[in-house]
């Protein structure tokens, strides 16, 4: 038995529930231990599951963002692209990760895709522009996931798209890879597929705009008007500053759904980024505020999305050897 031989089965659950009408302290651990494309599948690492969840309770984090479908992992796809649905092997290893969310009282807020469909990272046919694609997509994905885990008491929200306007929106160099308007009606169109068969909010992330012929009020407002419960804001600086939520001027909450440094200067550097970013969240009326990420405990190896050695280690709340940053205890206790 898989959750056993890793943790008592007479351990009492934790039964807390958070709502997403409170600040949310939060962390990301996308792909886990390095596996981009195969952490629910042939890289799945129960002890890693577990450790991730073990630290996020200890920290306090409410919420763990992960990733599902990066690099087309999990997904059956015919021989015209068109997804047919999921392997065994995520299916088993996704309720796996379900398991210890459960056990340590923690909300699993998943996002489903990252890179443009009909790319070399994402080999399936265009489903914003495919409309069989897009058929097949809802039929094969979204009612068989929905059936699964639609109701799940441990995942509170989906995320359709990390980062959407980055390939979406012409601010971005990448951002004519699919047209705006074409973007926006997947959305739309999916975010409605969710809601009739599952009863869990639907948010896409998106990289904020900010600069002096792009103010934050006029262009951060892609998803407005099509069914989205919340909004999904990603920044990162070395000073740890943001913008009061209401200068968004968007209808739903803000969360600040990735932050972090952009420079390695060492563990007092993350530290000061990792408490100014969550103050300023939480005085200027964010929702919540999700830290990318989280990292491994006992990991000797290089930790997802980082650079080590230690001198220019970024984006983990663990060094290189696995030990605990500063960070990892200001982020507890603030």
């Amino acid at each position: 038995m898989r959750c056993s031989t890793l943790l008592s089965l007479a351990g009492v659950f934790a039964s807390t529930t958070y709502s997403v009408n409170a600040f949310v302290k939060g962390v990301n651990q996308p792909w886990g231990n390095g596996q981009y494309g195969h952490w629910f599948t042939t890289g799945y690492v129960e002890t890693d599951v577990a450790n991730t969840f073990a630290a996020a309770q200890d920290i306090g984090a409410a919420w763990v963002r992960v990733w599902m479908f990066e690099g087309s992992q999990g997904l059956t796809v015919d021989g015209n692209g068109y997804i047919t649905g999921m392997t065994t092997q995520f299916q088993d290893n996704f309720w796996n990760m379900l398991w210890y969310a459960n056990y340590y009282g923690i909300q699993v807020y998943p996002t489903f895709f990252n890179y443009p469909p009909g790319t070399s990272n994402f080999n399936v046919a265009n489903f914003f522009t495919d409309s069989a694609a897009q058929t097949s997509l809802v039929n094969n994905l979204i009612v068989p996931l929905c059936a699964q885990w639609g109701a799940h008491s441990n995942i509170i929200a989906w995320e359709l798209y990390n980062e959407l306007n980055g390939f979406a929106n012409p601010y971005f160099s990448g951002g004519n890879v699919v047209a705006m308007s074409a973007a926006q009606a997947w959305v739309k169109a999916t975010t409605a597929a969710l809601k009739q068969h599952s009863s869990k909010q639907v948010s896409v992330s998106q990289i904020m705009i900010s600069d002096s012929y792009h103010p934050v009020g006029t262009s951060n407002k892609d998803y407005v008007g099509l069914g989205l419960d919340f909004y999904n804001i990603h920044v990162y600086n070395d000073a740890g500053t943001l913008p009061a939520a209401s200068a968004f001027g968007l209808d739903k909450p803000v969360y600040l759904g990735e932050f972090g440094e952009v420079t390695a200067s060492g563990d007092q550097h993350q530290n000061d980024v990792v408490y100014n970013f969550i103050k300023a969240a939480q005085s200027g009326g964010w929702a919540g505020a999700l830290y990318w990420c989280l990292g491994f405990k006992g990991d000797y190896q290089q930790n997802p999305a980082t650079s080590c050695p230690d001198s220019s280690l970024m984006y983990s709340l663990f060094n290189c050897e696995g030990a605990e940053r500063q960070a990892y205890t200001t982020f507890k206790y603030l």
